[in-house]
């Protein structure tokens, strides 16, 4: 009888804290990423945008330091020449589009084939029907407690650029 007691005691506390995270957990609120469907704008191309690609390499030989040095007997163990430095850098080619529509200008930029398509196809000055979607931050909690988890908030957090293609006149 002594030790049921005493595993009850000693359990108990963790039974009721486990217990409460489990009601903490379902009545918090939950935070989701959500995504519209596919949405149109007018817009004008104002410029078009073209980054070559830059690729470099250098050879850089510089004595920095000329010096000899010596073992424990005293010989002369060798020389040292410092400072050969190789650099090189590579910069892929971007290609782009900057846009006029009624909430502003923006750019859609990029080094991969779809804007490289996307600077091909458009012209400055040119109306174009431009897709994209946005991406919302939104909160839910039940506010009623009807068991129902309600929108309590809405956020807009980024565009996604999707494509632009001319207008049919």
């Amino acid at each position: 009888m002594i030790r049921i007691s005493y595993i009850k005691e000693k359990t108990l506390p963790y039974i009721l804290a486990g217990a409460l995270a489990l009601v903490t957990l379902v009545g918090c609120k939950e935070i989701k990423t959500e995504t519209s469907g596919v949405l149109h704008e007018d817009a004008t191309v104002v410029n078009k945008i073209y980054t070559p690609s830059v690729h470099q390499a250098e050879l850089n030989p510089t004595i920095s330091k000329v010096g000899s040095s010596f073992g424990m007997s005293g010989d002369g163990v060798g020389m040292s020449f410092g400072g050969m430095t190789i650099t090189e850098s590579t910069v892929p080619e971007k290609y782009g589009a900057v846009f006029k529509c009624k909430h502003g200008t923006f750019i859609s930029q990029g080094s991969d084939k779809r804007h490289k398509n996307l600077y091909n196809k458009l012209q400055e000055g040119q109306e174009v029907d431009v897709t994209y979607k946005e991406s919302y931050r939104a909160t839910y909690d039940d506010i009623d407690d009807d068991g129902k988890k309600d929108l309590i908030e809405r956020v807009l957090i980024k565009f996604d650029f999707l494509d632009a293609n001319p207008k049919k006149k």
